[in-house]
């Protein structure tokens, strides 16, 4: 219909680039989580965060809320570069929001997968204690299974050299 996500003026959280959105629609409303990129390309990995837009309709027009919703972590954390692929799923009345992360080190590419929950989908989201809670797969798919979520990876062994 339009542009659903438009990259922002910088210093706003997209600045750069925009990419890898998933919708949640949630008491009436669409919201869709995506990819903020912050920095330019090759300083540090891909620094970026997670952002949300909201609208009354799929087809927009979408409100960027120009926030952070996921932060990455702390120096040294698995986290630290980058929040990739968000992907909300509701469980128990509250919106958890998955995603993962690579820890590159030279030599050393570790992909993983974190949870960040909340009970409004602009936020407050609280990162899992017990984060990453999946420890391999650069694919994912996530879904709500009995009383809880389950999740299809593929097995990657956490040291290797390349993709």
């Amino acid at each position: 219909q339009e542009v659903a996500i438009p990259r922002p003026p910088k210093p706003e959280p997209g600045w750069r680039s925009v990419s890898t959105s998933d919708i949640l629609k949630w008491d009436g409303k669409y919201y869709l989580y995506y990819q903020a990129f912050m920095e330019a390309s090759g300083k540090r990995g891909d620094y970026c965060p997670v952002a949300v837009s909201w609208a009354d309709s799929p087809d927009g027009p979408w409100t960027p809320t120009n926030k952070v919703v996921i932060p990455n972590g702390p120096e040294g954390s698995w986290d630290q570069f980058a929040i990739h692929d968000p992907y909300p799923l509701v469980h128990n009345d509250s919106i958890f929001l998955y995603y993962k992360s690579a820890f590159n080190r030279p030599g050393n590419v570790w992909v993983a997968g974190g949870l960040a929950k909340a009970d409004n989908p602009l936020g407050p989201f609280i990162k899992h204690p017990l984060n990453p809670v999946l420890n391999s797969g650069h694919e994912v798919s996530l879904f709500p299974f009995k009383e809880g979520v389950a999740a299809f990876l593929e097995k990657r062994k956490a040291n290797f050299k390349g993709h």
